[in-house]
C-alpha cells in the first residue's frame, strides 16, 4: 500500500452510517486494544473555533516542553494535517501503517455487520498513532456534535471545553440553540473540569451550565477582559489582570484564546506550565485560513468561516480592520448551510462580490447561490471556476484594496496554493 492507496481507502468510506451512536468506534477500538484508554485528553465541542481552541491549547502545552497529540478537522491542503504531532503532520509512512493495521481490524468487524464511516476510521488511526508515539497529552477535537461523535468514545478528558455555540448542520443537531448545545455538551464527563466560551449565547450557557450541574463538574467562569489594541496584526488584550497577544485576527479569537487559557491553567495541576509557556504558545499559534493573510503585498487574506455565526465574525473584522480599504469579496457556500443569510451579511460590507463554486461531494448549486446573491448584490458576478474568481479579483484590484476568500474551508484550502500566481 502507498499513501496515494491509503488516503483513497479512507476516502472510498461512507461519510455516514447506518447506525447512529458510538457502537461502530467502540468495537473497533476494542479490536485495536483501545489505545485511547493509555491517552490524556483536551476535549473540544462547538459550533466554531474548535481549530483555533485547539491550535492555541496545543501550541502553550508545546511551549512547556510536552509532546502534544493534535486531532482537527477538516484538512486544509494535505490529509496528514488531520493528525499532528508537536506541529508536525503524521509521516506518510506512519500513516501507511495505520490504515493497513485499521483497515484489517475494519473487515474483521464489517463480517459482523459493523461499518464505521470514515470519520471513526480516521479517528481510530489518530488514537493508534498518539498511543505508539507516547504523546503527554491529546488534544481532541470532535466532529460533528459531541453525544453522538466518534471521540466521543473516550473516557472522562482532563477538560472538556464548550466553544462558541450557533447553527450549523442543523439537519442532524436540531433547529434551536438549547437542542444544540445539549448535543455538544455531550462531552461533559463526571471526573473533567469545562471550559465555556466567554461570550455564549446565553440559551446556550444555561444548557451547558445545567449539564454540569448533572454531571457534578466544575466549569469556568467569565473573567475580566479588556481588549486593548486589535489590527492587522493581531490583537492584544488583558484577561483577569495579564497581558496576552495573539498574532490571529478578530475579537473572536480572543474569546478563543481565552478558553485556550483557562484550559492552560487547569492543566498546570498535571503539568508544569507557566504563565509564560500560555503567553508564548499564544502569541505563536497560527492556525491556517483563519483570517489568514497572504499575497506579497498581503493584501489578500482568506478565512474558512462557513456558516452565519462564523460570518457574522468574519464580517465584524472586516470593519474593524479593513474600513478604509475596497473589499472585493470571493464568496463560495454550501447549499446545506444558511446561505442567504451569510450572503446578506456579506453584501453590506462588499464593493464587489464574486460567487464561486466550492469543491466537495455535497450539494452544491452554485447558480442557486448565485441568484440569491444578486437579490442582495445587483453586481455581484459569477465564476464557477475558483481559479478564475482569483484572476478576476487580480484584475479587479487597485492599490487601495483588498481580496477576500470566504464560505468554505474547502473553498479556503484550494485557493491557498494559487495566490501568489496573481498577487
Amino acid at each position: 500500500m502507498d499513501i496515494k492507496e491509503a488516503i483513497d481507502y479512507i476516502h472510498s468510506l461512507s461519510k455516514f452510517g447506518k447506525k447512529s451512536g458510538l457502537d461502530n468506534i467502540r468495537l473497533l477500538l476494542e479490536k485495536m486494544g483501545n489505545p485511547q484508554d493509555e491517552l490524556k485528553f483536551v476535549h473540544i465541542a462547538g459550533t466554531n473555533g474548535k481549530g483555533s481552541i485547539a491550535r492555541f491549547i496545543s501550541q502553550g502545552l508545546i511551549e512547556a516542553g510536552l509532546k502534544v497529540g493534535l486531532y482537527t478537522s477538516p484538512y486544509i491542503e494535505v490529509f496528514n494535517e488531520r493528525i499532528q504531532i508537536n506541529n508536525e503532520n503524521i509521516p506518510d509512512a506512519d500513516l501507511i501503517e495505520m490504515v493497513t493495521l485499521v483497515k484489517e481490524k475494519v473487515e474483521e468487524i464489517n463480517a459482523k455487520d459493523y461499518y464505521p464511516i470514515e470519520f471513526e476510521v480516521i479517528t481510530a488511526i489518530g488514537m493508534e498513532y498518539f498511543k505508539r508515539q507516547k504523546c503527554d497529552i491529546v488534544i481532541l477535537e470532535t466532529g460533528l456534535g459531541g453525544r453522538l461523535d466518534c471521540t466521543n468514545i473516550i473516557k472522562a478528558p482532563i477538560v472538556s471545553v464548550i466553544g462558541a455555540i450557533g447553527f450549523d448542520h442543523t439537519q442532524y443537531l436540531g433547529d434551536k440553540i438549547s437542542d444544540i448545545a445539549f448535543e455538544k455538551c455531550g462531552i461533559i464527563k463526571y471526573g473533567s473540569y469545562v471550559v465555556v466560551y466567554q461570550n455564549m449565547n446565553p440559551a446556550a450557557r444555561k444548557v451547558v451550565k445545567h449539564m454540569c450541574m448533572a454531571n457534578n463538574v466544575l466549569s469556568s467562569e467569565d473573567g475580566r477582559l479588556t481588549i486593548n489594541k486589535m489590527d492587522k496584526n493581531g490583537t492584544s488584550f488583558t484577561f483577569n489582570d495579564i497581558d496576552y497577544e495573539i498574532s490571529m485576527m478578530g475579537e473572536h479569537q480572543v474569546y478563543n484564546a481565552i478558553c485556550a487559557i483557562n484550559t492552560l491553567r487547569h492543566l498546570k495541576m498535571k503539568f508544569e506550565i507557566s504563565d509564560d509557556n500560555i503567553k508564548a504558545g499564544l502569541k505563536k499559534a497560527f492556525w491556517k485560513c483563519r483570517m489568514e493573510v497572504l499575497g506579497k503585498n498581503k493584501d489578500v487574506i482568506i478565512d474558512g468561516a462557513h456558516n452565519n455565526h462564523a460570518i457574522v465574525e468574519f464580517c465584524k473584522t472586516l470593519k474593524n480592520n479593513y474600513a478604509d480599504k475596497e473589499k472585493i469579496i470571493i464568496l463560495g457556500m454550501l447549499e446545506e448551510k444558511d446561505y442567504r443569510a451569510s450572503i446578506k451579511e456579506v453584501a453590506k460590507i462588499a464593493d464587489r462580490l464574486l460567487i464561486t463554486k466550492v469543491n466537495s461531494p455535497r450539494q452544491n448549486d452554485v447558480k442557486k447561490i448565485y441568484k440569491t446573491a444578486l437579490e442582495y448584490k445587483e453586481n455581484a458576478i459569477l465564476y464557477e471556476d475558483n481559479e478564475e474568481a482569483l484572476e478576476f479579483a487580480s484584475y479587479m484590484k487597485k492599490d487601495d484594496s483588498c481580496v477576500f476568500v470566504v464560505g468554505s474551508l474547502y473553498l479556503a484550502g484550494n485557493v491557498r496554493g494559487i495566490v501568489d500566481k496573481y498577487f
